[in-house]
């Protein structure tokens, strides 16, 4: 017989111990199971193998970490080698909630194998779990260019990204993406997602609705799609069924109800946008802007009451935010609370009026110091500057020299924060109105049409958009003594020093509004109103730079129906001075039918539009109007 040597014996051995640790493990005894599986026996790759799928597998399979977690130590111990073990064993950690644990076997398991892609979306989705998103962002810029070649991380790589807001290195995975045929959903979403936030809706709106044609079920690709034909301009019966559809499969989806109840208001089906608000907000009810939209829901379904309660709390929590103490005030007005709203307003100006030292100039020179708190966003930012680029045939310029985009970006910001202090100043220190008198320049060169045209005896419209120092227009008429009303959301109630001219559409319905305007002109008025601007969510929208915004038709009508003059009238800031464009609007021709006209009339706006653009970034104001369709 054939003497056995060293080496069978020990074979013989490994072979009858992991029998035994099997034989352990499948009758529950596990801690005796793992007393036989020692160092040795587990260092044999045969016995490694069969522990892996014959004990851990099924335990992880079933929820028992512990046991997972304490036979995978032992194979580590064994191989310390194993990339596999090593992530096996990091992510049970994970799951049991040992999670610094568990990153660092993650994380040792990618150093032993940097190349391998699956390894290395395990260690990204960890840094996303533990919400450490500056190292989850340098980490997806590690592997940008070669996680294309891997589904998963690139999903992973795409949601550190944007989570981080590097939406630049994200574009650059989507590049090599957007257009293979074989994208996941989960990726798909992931892609259009980065391409929405891009601004790039149509791509977007693209792969999204294939995903959905390929069998993606996740209710946020419905909402991508939505989103998308939102910005693009839609049908509103399919975006609604798309956002329905969302809705059945994520009920308790925030972000997805908030949606649902902004299109529902566009709409204008009002008492169900309330029901989604109201449940959206139960839900996340530490969210601030949500109620805010569930007390402009309540206030559009004209339940005035409920709106002022809500806003009253609102107000009461955050009495430093002008936008909001002035949606109260008219709520207040409206359910008929006057006095309440008066004590209000007063409290308002009181505030404001504390900031307002030195004097108007100085104010305006303290703003350099404060441009970063300038409400507008990077997206809207970015519109802008791709927008004057193109106008300008290449980078912006002043003087014929090019304006770098940092410098641009901060005059933008200026040109907001000035028509805001404008507006602070004029109600909130009337008896210095001077200050900004002074500021303003060829008034009488600028009214000299806008008085032909009122001698017409039809009254005169003076639409504008919402740019430039908006504030100043009202206040130059007033000046040079022409009888005029003016279209704004501030309460009726406000200080300004022409505010006996106000139609306060934040007090009025729309036919209540209408009428006003139209009484105003009957008596010779001169009526400005900013034509982008929009009473409520349903307001109509036009395309303008493969963006959907608001632009009312109202002016055109007047013009058409009436035979009204109008001008388009646009403050802007020159050196820092406000100076006035004026120009005399189209009028309608013989035989000119009203949709030809109103077109014309649209295109003329948008033209003057372009030509503030060019007057440099301090003009577009970049808020309210035509902005608010910009993201």
């Amino acid at each position: 017989m054939k003497r056995m040597t060293e080496q069978d014996t020990k074979t013989s051995d490994s072979t009858h111990a992991i029998d035994g640790v099997l034989a352990l493990a499948g009758n529950g005894r596990m801690q005796d199971a793992l007393a036989l599986l020692t160092v040795p026996v587990a260092a044999v790759p045969r016995n490694r193998n069969q522990v892996r799928r014959l004990v851990v597998a099924p335990a992880m399979r079933a929820g028992e970490l512990d046991t997972a977690r304490i036979f995978l130590e032992r194979l580590v111990e064994a191989n310390p080698s194993s990339s596999d073990d090593l992530l096996t064993l990091g992510s049970v950690m994970m799951r049991s909630g040992r999670r610094d644990a568990g990153q660092a076997h993650i994380e040792q398991a990618g150093e032993l194998d940097p190349d391998n892609l699956a390894i290395a979306a395990v260690r990204l989705q960890a840094l996303v779990q533990a919400t450490d998103f500056d190292a989850a962002r340098t980490f997806a810029c590690r592997y940008a260019e070669r996680s294309p070649d891997h589904a998963r991380l690139a999903q992973l790589c795409l949601i550190a990204l944007t989570r981080a807001g590097d939406l630049d290195t994200g574009l650059v995975i989507v590049e090599r993406l957007q257009d293979r045929v074989d994208l996941t959903a989960d990726l798909a979403l992931e892609v259009a997602q980065v391409l929405q936030l891009a601004g790039r809706h149509q791509q977007a709106l693209a792969i999204g609705r294939k995903a959905l044609e390929q069998g993606g079920e996740s209710p946020r690709l419905h909402l991508v799609v939505a989103n998308a034909m939102l910005s693009l301009g839609g049908d509103d019966a399919e975006i609604l069924d798309h956002l329905r559809q969302a809705r059945d499969k994520a009920a308790k989806d925030v972000l997805l109800l908030r949606t649902l109840g902004e299109t529902l208001l566009r709409l204008r089906q009002n008492e169900e946008a309330v029901d989604v608000l109201r449940q959206a907000s139960e839900l996340a009810p530490d969210l601030r802007n949500l109620k805010m939209l569930l007390a402009r829901a309540l206030r559009l379904a004209r339940r005035y009451e409920g709106a002022a309660t809500l806003l009253r709390k609102l107000a009461q929590e955050d009495p430093h935010s002008p936008s909001l103490q002035r949606y109260t005030i008219s709520t207040l007005l409206q359910a008929g609370l006057k006095e309440e709203a008066q004590g209000h307003y007063a409290d308002l100006v009181g505030r404001k009026r504390a900031y307002l030292t030195g004097s108007f100039a100085e104010a305006l020179a303290r703003l350099d110091g404060n441009l970063a708190s300038a409400p507008i966003s990077k997206g809207r930012l970015d519109f802008a500057w791709s927008l004057a680029s193109r106008l300008a045939g290449g980078e912006p310029v002043d003087d014929g020299k090019p304006v770098d985009r940092d410098s641009w970006d901060n005059r933008a910001r200026w040109g907001c924060l000035a028509d805001l202090l404008l507006l602070d100043w004029l109600e909130c220190a009337p008896e210095r109105t001077g200050e900004v008198a002074a500021m303003l320049d060829g008034i009488d060169a600028a009214v000299a049409g806008i008085r032909e045209g009122l001698d017409r005896g039809k009254g005169a419209l003076l639409i504008s958009p919402h740019m430039g120092p908006m504030y100043a227009g009202p206040l130059a008429l007033h000046m040079a003594n022409i009888p005029m009303k003016w279209l704004a959301s501030a309460p009726k109630i406000a200080s300004f020093p022409h505010v006996g001219s106000l139609i306060s559409t934040s007090e009025h319905s729309e036919l209540e509004v209408t009428r006003e305007v139209m009484t105003s002109l009957r008596q010779g008025n001169a009526v400005v109103i900013a034509i982008d601007g929009a009473m409520s969510p349903s307001a109509p929208r036009v395309g303008w730079e493969g963006r959907q915004v608001t632009y009312s038709q109202f002016a055109a009508g007047l013009v058409y129906h009436l035979g009204v003059p109008s001008f388009i009238t646009i403050p802007y800031w020159q050196e820092r001075r406000v100076k006035f464009h004026v120009e005399a609007m189209p009028g309608k021709q013989e035989g000119q039918e009203f949709p030809a006209f109103a077109l014309a009339y649209q295109q003329a706006f948008f033209e003057e539009v372009e030509r503030q653009v060019l007057r440099g970034p301090e003009n577009l104001r970049l808020s309210g109007g035509i902005w608010r369709g910009i993201r």
